[in-house]
């Protein structure tokens, strides 16, 4: 019995470590968090200025901490508009908003409500609308529904499915998922907030605990926290297939009409606000879990047991069992306890709400012999002590135990650290992806300005986030000048004094695309001098330690900014800040860049000349990457801004043989991203010295890697006239 608790124990601290090294750590957790908070907080800076009343939030795992780099994890997208609101009482209902009354009945499906309109009088006396309200053409109207008493409610699907037809085409072009609007790895959910808790959703406080967590605090922040309606997913009809009786069934459950009138009360605020309560181990604890799902028990089942059962089922674990217990050195029994309180509700065949009464997490999604199944795959897991965890492929978490167990390093496994930079990375590109890259596609010049303007604003009241949203700031000054310089460029007039200014002032972050940038447009305007002189000062910052985020994998782990020797010391700031200007992503102009981009390189200014050029350049339009005039890694584009700015015919050979090796190391690359564009910048520097034969390979090899809007296509049919004419003469 002792051997049994010293092996637990033992095996306890293998696991933990192991969770550190994927991430699992305070300092990762509070990583996740941080980025995803920021990330609300410009959405709602640059929401604020468009003067659009609309509230947005990013919940679920990314915004816990709760994910690994091997879950590839979704993220959960919230969003409410702020001019409707529902209330429990008509006495709370407000003159400046459209308002709806919480309605629950016996009759209401699990978890959900009604919400009936409300009708302002004069001398503002509020009143639950009627049918004998509405007008002949109101009664038609697709965003209400009138039911049997004559009540008018509010459709739940009216808004999914406006969303979903007007996303039809572009950037978003989404389907239903359950309450959300899938698009890739993001679900977007569409809700009515109600700023009291119904009394369904008050359990968490009325029922008996033992008492230690939730703490009283926790609870007095949970009783201020904010109830979301949102779709309540499919609860229609079910199909299936007999395979003993060979036939097809559907199973009637409820009408449409009275389905799309419910809605799913949502306690989103009140759950992220206990998940940002956990402790490590706590978390590392539920990250197992999911694992556990994800791998072990998701292929018996598909999504139908699903992260927000593991979830409640940690939650309840945590509030019967003492802090004491969580320690990394029992682990592997608290995973247990988790595991034994899941078997518990499978057993029973109820799975209860952590936050709403009278619900069953179960119902609709397994059958009786599904239960059955996965309680006794859990009790083999617990009886095992969780040896099932040593063939966890996801994160090589079996690997790394192996490893732990015989004390060897595994040289093919990302260390700590190097887990540690992965993931740091990984937070610097979900950045720059929403603030640099999709922010000039959805936001026109003008509207761009103002939102620089915003974030100017908020640096100076916003004390937490003030050097992320100053390097955000200053990135938005660079697309802005490009931009306004392409403009000038256009219309054959010189780049103004302030749109220099707004180059120079971008030129105060690290980040080397801004430098770029404005070499790029240096270049285009013939002013050499002056490009070589910036491209000068980008040299030294390569020099000094520039990781390309899209070669990460084959970066050494110890070429890491200083702040790795700190570790749990650093704030999540400064973690951010230490690395964001030595990690780039690549480098993209969009189409009102165009002109600030030297021409032999914008596909753009070609022809698509064949059928399925012209079909992929309408699926791009549809996905929204049209905007995209060009998209390169950053050393390449500079190796090339260095040839065509330079004069010095030595300086100029030496540059052509950088770029050469450049594109050779490419071609052995496991991941050779943008190599046709680095490819196109070879052939046209090859053709500058005359050197036919190889721009016509390099050209070749350029458009056999990306066929699809690629100038190589353009590029060889010029080269083959050019050689046929020149045969001729």
């Amino acid at each position: 019995m002792h051997m049994e608790i010293e092996n637990l124990k033992r095996f306890s601290i293998e696991l933990a470590q192991v969770m550190d090294d994927i991430g699992v750590t305070e300092e990762m957790v509070s990583l996740r968090r941080h980025v995803s908070l920021l990330i609300d907080r410009y959405i709602s800076i640059c929401v604020n200025m468009m003067k659009l009343p609309l509230k947005h939030f990013t919940l679920g795992s990314q915004s816990e901490g709760s994910t690994t780099i091997g879950m590839m994890s979704d993220t959960d997208k919230f969003g409410y508009p702020e001019t409707d609101v529902a209330h429990l009482h008509l006495s709370d209902c407000q003159v400046s908003k459209t308002n709806y009354c919480v309605i629950t009945e016996p009759t209401s499906l699990p978890q959900c409500c009604s919400l009936q309109t409300v009708k302002r009088f004069a001398n503002n006396i509020f009143f639950p609308m009627n049918r004998d309200f509405l007008s002949d053409t109101q009664r038609i109207a697709k965003h209400i529904i009138c039911d049997e008493q004559g009540r008018v409610l509010y459709n739940s699907m009216y808004t999914l499915n406006m969303f979903l037809r007007e996303t039809g085409y572009g950037l978003f072009q989404g389907q239903q998922h359950g309450p959300a609007v899938r698009k890739l790895k993001f679900d977007f959910v569409f809700a009515i907030r109600c700023p009291t808790l119904p009394d369904t959703c008050r359990v968490l406080f009325t029922r008996p605990r033992p008492g230690h967590w939730p703490t009283q605090g926790l609870l007095s922040k949970a009783e201020q926290c904010e109830v979301y309606m949102v779709n309540p997913g499919c609860q229609g009809h079910t199909f299936g297939y007999d395979n003993e009786c060979k036939f097809s069934f559907i199973k009637l459950q409820f009408q449409t009409k009275y389905v799309d009138s419910q809605f799913r009360m949502s306690t989103n605020m009140t759950e992220r606000l206990l998940m940002f309560d956990l402790n490590n181990v706590q978390m590392k604890a539920y990250v197992i879990t999911k694992m556990i799902r994800k791998e072990f028990l998701q292929p018996l089942l598909d999504e139908r047991l699903s992260t927000f059962h593991m979830k409640t089922a940690l939650l309840f674990t945590i509030e019967q069992f003492p802090n004491e217990i969580w320690r990394d050195e029992n682990l592997v029994q608290c995973v247990i306890y988790c595991l034994n309180t899941l078997k518990r509700f499978l057993k029973r065949g109820y799975c209860p709400h952590y936050f709403i009464s009278s619900v069953n997490l179960f119902t609709g999604k397994l059958t009786k012999n599904e239960l059955k199944n996965v309680k006794e795959n859990i009790t083999k897991m617990i009886k095992s002590n969780l040896r099932c965890l040593r063939k966890l492929c996801m994160d090589d978490v079996g690997l790394r135990l192996s490893a732990k167990s015989v004390g060897l390093r595994n040289d093919s496994k990302l260390s700590g650290k190097g887990n540690r930079f992965q993931i740091i990375t990984q937070m610097i590109h979900k950045m720059r992806l929403y603030y640099l890259h999709t922010q000039p596609i959805l936001l026109n010049l003008n509207d761009l300005k103002m939102a620089a303007l915003a974030i100017k604003s908020a640096i100076a009241t916003d004390q937490e986030y003030m050097y992320e949203l100053e390097f955000i700031f200053q990135s938005m000054c660079s697309s802005i000048a490009s931009q306004a310089a392409s403009d000038c460029i256009a219309n054959c007039r010189e780049v103004t004094f302030d749109i220099i200014c707004m180059y120079e002032s971008s030129l105060r972050s690290k980040d080397i695309s801004n430098h770029l940038r404005y070499a790029s447009m240096l270049v285009c305007t013939r002013q050499f001098e002056r490009a070589c002189t910036l491209l000068d000062t980008i040299e030294s910052m390569i020099i000094s330690g520039l990781i390309q985020i899209k070669e990460l994998s084959q970066q050494s782990n110890d070429a890491k900014p200083k702040s790795d020797t700190k570790s749990n010391k650093c704030t999540s700031t400064e973690v951010l800040m230490e690395y964001v200007g030595n990690i780039v992503c690549p480098l993209v102009f969009i189409k009102s860049e165009i002109n600030c981009v030297p021409d032999h390189l914008i596909y753009e200014k070609c022809i698509a000349i064949t059928t399925d050029e012209i079909k992929y350049a309408d699926e791009q339009i549809r996905s929204g990457y049209i905007y995209h005039v060009f998209e390169s890694e950053v050393i390449a584009f500079f190796y090339y801004l260095q040839y065509l700015a330079s004069n010095n015919i030595d300086k100029k050979r030496f540059t052509l043989a950088k770029l050469l090796y450049y594109c050779e190391g490419k071609l052995h690359s496991k991941s050779p991203d943008h190599f046709s564009t680095a490819l196109n910048m070879l052939g046209h520097v090859f053709e500058l010295e005359n050197n036919f034969g190889d721009a016509w390979t390099a050209y070749r090899r350029s458009f056999v890697i990306q066929p699809h809007n690629n100038p190589a296509n353009s590029h060889l049919f010029r080269l083959f006239g050019h050689v046929a004419n020149s045969k001729v003469c």
